[in-house]
């Protein structure tokens, strides 16, 4: 994990995020009271934003969110270059415009709350009394922390061609076309700008984050989601495990402290870039760097034992197929008994019921040892979870 957001990297290709996993990082930058709220509405199944809801059919997860909010930051970056050909700046706003006016449609899709939240008089009198309504401004902080949804490869380039489409392309050509009056590569740097395929574009199968704490972020809901899919998890064996620990408001914790520790990193090196030579205000702002590092020690380790979960419930999903598996095949030998006592042989009933109950009997043992090793996971959980940064 330290590896991991040391390099911003996590290997192999990963799936985005869950709607339920993204809401509930998003709420991290709530109050803890509106954190609250989305935690309650979700453990106790009512309705939560979704990317179907806030962005229309077909337009993919909230990692759609992020990348449209990225892909107006860099356009505008692209605007403010004193540089760029006079034909190409129309475009870019142009497109800039539309991914802003998606990206407000969405934020008033998710405010109105729509099928999401009351919005009858009653309705939200009701919700309030019972703890779950999310107030308006709440809402929007809600959606600008969807716009940060921790997203793979989001600065893999490409966005504003494959989004812009033949618009873009015609500029490309006419900036093409202009390479060599302004310089062959200058021309091609407005090009690599304009759409997006800079010379950080890769194609490897891992998945690239901004920073490390996007990273963890993206670990934790990634692990949250593999538990929460895992029909052993909902199982009977491990209701007990499942009343120990709230994953959503875990996860939301652990969102709500890495935004924190980002927040007061992202400050303590403007107080460092504005300290200039002043050694005192530089020493006793390293030294409260140094307060910072067991709280990210902590978040690792929370993390950790949230991995630890989802190995140990999908090891158990495994044993439990192989359970059901010997269930049927019970069903199987009592045919075959009922057939070999009208042929007075039992011997083969015999030996399949004495192999049948000791692999049911393994695996039901499999299944306690799993039972415990994920309890001592959860209690990894509460025990790590130290001091908020404030």
């Amino acid at each position: 994990m330290r590896r991991w957001c040391e390099r911003s990297i996590i290997p192999g290709p990963h799936p985005e995020l869950s709607d339920s996993a993204a809401v509930i990082i998003a709420s991290g930058h709530l109050t803890e009271p509106a954190r609250a709220i989305m935690t309650r509405r979700m453990s106790s199944g009512l309705p939560i934003p979704t990317a179907q809801a806030v962005l229309g059919d077909g337009r993919g997860g909230f990692g759609e969110l992020r990348r449209m909010h990225r892909t107006v930051n860099a356009i505008e970056a692209q605007l403010g270059n004193p540089m760029i050909p006079g034909m190409v700046a129309p475009v870019l706003r142009s497109r800039r415009n539309t991914f802003v006016r998606r990206l407000d449609d969405a934020r008033k899709s998710l405010v109105n709350g729509k099928g999401i939240f009351s919005t009858s008089i009653r309705g939200i009198r009701r919700e309030r009394r019972e703890g779950v309504h999310l107030e308006l401004a709440d809402r929007e902080r809600l959606f600008l922390g969807l716009t940060y949804t921790p997203t793979p490869n989001v600065d893999s380039g490409g966005y504003v061609r494959r989004a812009g489409t033949a618009a873009i392309d015609r500029v490309a050509g006419m900036v093409g076309s202009a390479a060599a009056r302004a310089g062959l590569e200058r021309g091609h740097r407005w090009v690599a700008e304009l759409v997006g395929d800079t010379d950080t574009f890769t194609t490897s199968d891992d998945a690239r984050f901004v920073d490390g704490y996007e990273t963890i972020l993206f670990a934790a809901g990634s692990f949250y989601d593999r538990v929460m899919h895992c029909p052993a998890w909902h199982s009977e064996h491990f209701e007990i495990q499942r009343t120990a620990v709230d994953l959503h408001a875990e996860l939301a914790d652990i969102a709500a402290d890495v935004i924190a520790l980002r927040t007061i990193r992202i400050d303590l090196d403007a107080s460092r870039r504005a300290a200039g030579f002043d050694a005192d205000f530089t020493s006793h702002i390293d030294g409260r760097e140094g307060a910072l590092r067991p709280v990210w020690g902590e978040l690792v380790e929370r993390v950790a034992a949230l991995a630890s979960v989802a190995e140990v419930v999908e090891s158990a999903a495994v044993e439990l197929r192989v359970l059901a598996e010997f269930a049927h095949t019970a069903t199987i030998d009592d045919r075959i008994d009922r057939l070999v006592a009208r042929s007075g042989d039992r011997e083969i009933s015999v030996d399949n019921t004495k192999r049948l109950t000791e692999q049911v009997r393994s695996g039901e043992e499999q299944l306690r040892i799993y039972r415990d090793v994920l309890q001592g996971n959860i209690l990894r959980l509460s025990s790590t979870e130290g001091p908020k940064p404030r």
